[in-house]
């Protein structure tokens, strides 16, 4: 196990260096996330401002239409990421507006994908709110962890293969259970490497607040501030460490794609192989 999680994180270290190569690619989270607040004031700002919140249907409403517009940007950004990695590898680097550019013929896809993932977690929540207690709890993370392991895939299958959200979601979880043994190491380490980045930030942030009484208003809120700043550039790295990782793996098991600094052995040694027929 121990050795299997170790090549996996080695290729997430390897992945690490691979995305510092094109510091292009860290414009995505950032126009992920400018887009995804300014989304969340669109939605959620007229209910500060009507009678709205008394009706919980048109907070479900609300939650919904926010749900939808998040995972369709998400998705939009992170398909974009994608054809400029892809570009970069093969040596034909191109600019975040023709990466986005790009998608453009995917809009339906994304948009059919978006409505179905909204409804799915949606209907998750709705589930959850109803049960009460330890097995609310349960219930809803271990809905939400089967969601995420099943749709890990789900936008570079859709991005190649241009499949409805049903079949995306076959597919992904198929290349799971077919393939992604190893390789888990590498979204530990992912995950691991942002943790790292973010808990300094977090720890400045708590840190300004607490002194926010014995100090002065700028020595406080500058630390909070210088915090909150690493949190976000942690953030952004998490956002693309994470995702480059998965379509390296899914290019090479799919295409056989090696990418620079990398070896196919390193990533055969990470990808479990189905089992031959007459196979000891």
């Amino acid at each position: 196990m121990f050795e299997n999680l170790k090549k996996g994180w080695a290729i997430g270290r390897s992945t690490r260096k691979l995305i510092f190569e094109d510091k292009t690619l860290m414009v995505y989270p950032l126009i992920s996330g400018i887009v995804a607040m300014f989304e969340m004031l669109v939605v959620f700002l007229p209910f500060g401002f009507s009678d709205f919140p008394s009706n919980p249907y048109y907070m479900i409403l609300a939650l919904f239409l926010f749900y939808f517009v998040v995972t369709f940007t998400t998705t939009y950004i992170i398909m974009a990421m994608f054809i400029a990695f892809r570009a970069f590898e093969s040596g034909n680097k191109i600019g975040h507006k023709q990466a986005l550019s790009a998608v453009r013929p995917y809009i339906k896809l994304v948009a059919e994908w978006s409505l179905f993932y909204a409804s799915v977690i949606m209907l998750i929540r709705l589930l959850d709110s109803r049960t009460r207690g330890i097995s609310g709890l349960i219930f809803g993370a271990v809905a939400s962890m089967a969601i995420g392991l099943a749709t890990i895939f789900v936008v570079p299958v859709i991005l190649d293969k241009k499949l409805t959200p049903i079949k995306a979601i076959k597919e992904s979880a198929s290349f799971i259970f077919s393939h992604f043994g190893k390789a888990f190491g590498g979204l530990i380490y992912s995950d691991l490497y942002g943790f790292m980045l973010i808990l300094p930030g977090v720890a400045l942030i708590m840190a300004g607040l607490f002194l926010s009484s014995f100090v002065s208003v700028l020595l406080w809120a500058s630390i909070a501030i210088i915090g909150f700043g690493i949190v976000v550039i942690g953030g952004i790295i998490t956002f693309v460490l994470s995702n480059i990782f998965r379509l390296i793996v899914y290019d090479f098991q799919s295409y056989g794609r090696v990418p620079n600094g990398f070896t196919a052995d390193m990533l055969k040694a990470a990808v479990k192989q189905k089992r031959q027929i007459g196979s000891i």
